[in-house]
């Protein structure tokens, strides 16, 4: 058994499953607001929040449908995104031990191997970029021998839109400085 999934259990126990389901959503709604707002810590929270309410989640999608159908997680989407760029192990960790505990999250365990990939990643390029002022986006996948360079860049728009980093457009690339 979880230790995250038994504390999950214990907090809700006596809540009805139709009230979490709710709230869920209702989570949902705040994460959007924050992402939109780029109040990023605050959805992160709401985020955290959420995961913890996907177990009734998935017992009420069943229980309605028949099968749990949803296509889209946010708060497994995002968090995996966020809490790599901010290297928040811990969050990492919690959100893999929930989306293993559960056959129903099979499809997201891919987006967390890739937070771990992109945390790591994270750090090598924010001591890259602060020891070498202005140095060119375009270049990273070849000084990390990166074959994605699409990884590079999808981890260089989050830091900066976190502002781990500053872009400056320069012809078709960008100059990276630390913040």
């Amino acid at each position: 058994m979880s230790r995250l999934i038994e504390k999950f259990r214990e907090a809700y126990k006596g809540v009805s499953p139709t009230k979490l389901v709710d709230t869920y959503f209702n989570l949902l709604s705040k994460i959007d607001e924050c992402k939109r707002e780029q109040d990023f810590k605050k959805m992160l929270m709401y985020c955290q929040m959420s995961i913890s309410l996907l177990e009734p989640l998935i017992e009420q999608t069943k229980k309605e449908f028949g099968t749990f159908d949803i296509k889209s997680i946010p708060a497994i989407e995002l968090g995996c995104t966020f809490w790599a760029i901010y290297r928040a192990e811990g969050q990492l960790l919690n959100l893999k031990e929930v989306v293993e505990y559960f056959p129903e999250p099979e499809p997201w365990k891919e987006n967390i191997e890739e937070a771990f990939a992109m945390k790591g990643l994270v750090s090598r390029i924010y001591r890259y970029v602060r020891d070498n002022k202005g140095c060119l986006q375009k270049d990273l996948k070849k000084v990390f021998g990166v074959e994605d360079g699409s990884l590079i860049s999808y981890v260089v728009y989050y830091m900066a839109l976190v502002g781990k980093l500053e872009r400056k457009k320069k012809g078709n690339t960008y100059s990276l400085f630390a913040k």
